[in-house]
């Protein structure tokens, strides 16, 4: 069985190519391998690979959020990369193997060239880890340990804070999320800040998004519309019902899933929800100018709810924006 020296003495020497549009932040050379393997440990440490089968159809939303939470942090603003490129790549280091789609060659001698996802699906299934390094994995210390040689080997110091403080985050916001959902499963208290107030801004933001747009599953609660990238980047957004600068408050029941126009048109008070969980359009909303298009069609469309119950958005968020912007006489 290979050991814990085994793996960090691997990860030290991953193979990276060097390029002048890397800096000094990740030693000249490219940052995608070790950045998608910070990813897969916090997917880990959150328990969410039960076996050592990374699934493409299953696993690659939220193993991509991880991978650009850290890609943001040390790579300048406009350098874009897709996780197809690591993924594909990783697997000649040897403890990563490739699982070929159905009909595809049964094993592939080298990493194929691929660097988008959709690329990527067409030949894999997903990955296997290892089993050694997986199992290593499963222990706190040991990926402590492996993520202390990722940093020191392909970062530079100022780069290492900034990654360690995003995996800070990463592991915060995800305990966060599920708080926000067990919370949610009490009685309801108006204004209640539930320990919420004094938790740093980006932990907030990326815990009450992902409990919000998961519980909605990608759809939008009022239009219906659910639109995923192949990298798994979703149309909706986390919104407040009663806005966090007036309420302080990420209770999941104070958000829904919403497009980003429906977004907009419920935070202008063009749109709204009734006592019956039925959309509410404005007047206004084809005042003017205004060419609405397919939002003048949602009136009295049945609001699209969680499959539990206790999640649904609480009436007295929605009569507080009912009220707001006077859709009561809508």
């Amino acid at each position: 069985m290979k050991t814990l020296e085994h793996y960090l003495k691997i990860f030290s020497k991953r193979k990276r190519s060097p390029h002048a549009l890397w800096s000094d932040a990740t030693k000249k050379k490219a940052p995608h391998k070790p950045i998608l393997l910070l990813a897969v440990m916090d997917f880990i440490s959150r328990g969410m690979l039960a076996t050592n089968f990374i699934d493409l159809s299953r696993d690659l939303s939220e193993l991509n959020d991880l991978f650009n939470s850290y890609w943001i942090r040390v790579v300048p603003i406009g350098q874009t990369s897709s996780i197809a490129f690591p993924f594909s790549r990783l697997h000649s280091e040897g403890f990563w193997k490739l699982v070929p789609q159905p009909g595809q060659a049964s094993s592939f001698r080298k990493a194929p060239e691929v660097s988008t996802v959709p690329q990527l699906r067409e030949v894999v299934l997903g990955a296997e880890i290892e089993n050694d390094l997986f199992l290593c994995l499963q222990i706190p210390g040991n990926r402590r340990a492996l993520r202390q040689v990722l940093l020191q080997s392909y970062f530079s110091e100022e780069a290492q804070r900034n990654l360690e403080d995003q995996a800070r985050i990463n592991a915060d916001a995800y305990s966060y999320s599920l708080e926000l959902v067990e919370k949610a499963h009490e009685p309801l208290v108006w204004e209640r800040v539930a320990s919420i107030e004094y938790k740093p801004a980006p932990v907030r933001d990326q815990g009450f998004r992902r409990a919000v747009v998961t519980t909605y599953n990608h759809r939008c609660a009022l239009c219906g519309v659910r639109m995923v990238t192949p990298d798994g980047h979703t149309a909706v957004d986390a919104a407040h019902i009663k806005p966090w600068s007036i309420s302080k408050n990420d209770d999941i029941r104070n958000g829904m899933a919403l497009c980003k126009l429906c977004h907009w048109s419920f935070d202008e008070g063009f749109i709204g929800v009734s006592k019956n969980y039925d959309v509410v359009v404005s007047t206004q909303l084809n005042s003017g100018t205004n060419m609405p298009g397919l939002l003048s069609t949602l009136h009295k469309r049945s609001l699209i709810t969680p499959d539990d119950k206790e999640l649904w958005p609480a009436q007295e968020y929605l009569e507080w924006h009912r009220q707001e912007f006077k859709l009561n006489r809508a």
